[in-house]
């Protein structure tokens, strides 16, 4: 019974880290949450709805039927954003 389980989990993972990369493919900002669910980062809280119907579209079309997540970005997604461009333009 547990080596169906491990192999039950592998085909998931697979799964998961193939939807993650049709989503990067097609050229949405993903990453991977702690739990290994695709999440796609949105621009702005208004375009959840939105990009979640493009989400479930991609993802039907790989034939993808584990979870995913949608989420606005975060206060710390900025501050990074900020820094990283502010020491790339002191770097140049």
């Amino acid at each position: 019974m547990a080596k169906n389980d491990n192999e039950l989990d592998q085909i998931s993972t697979t799964d998961k880290l193939k939807a993650f990369k049709a989503l990067k493919d097609a050229g949405l900002r993903v990453e991977m949450s702690g739990s290994g669910v695709p999440t796609v980062i949105c621009e702005s809280a208004e375009q959840i709805a939105k990009d979640t119907k493009n989400v479930r579209k991609i993802l039907k079309e790989i034939r993808y039927n584990g979870s995913f997540g949608v989420r606005a970005p975060r206060k710390t997604d900025s501050i990074v954003t900020e820094e990283t461009v502010e020491s790339v333009q002191m770097t140049a």
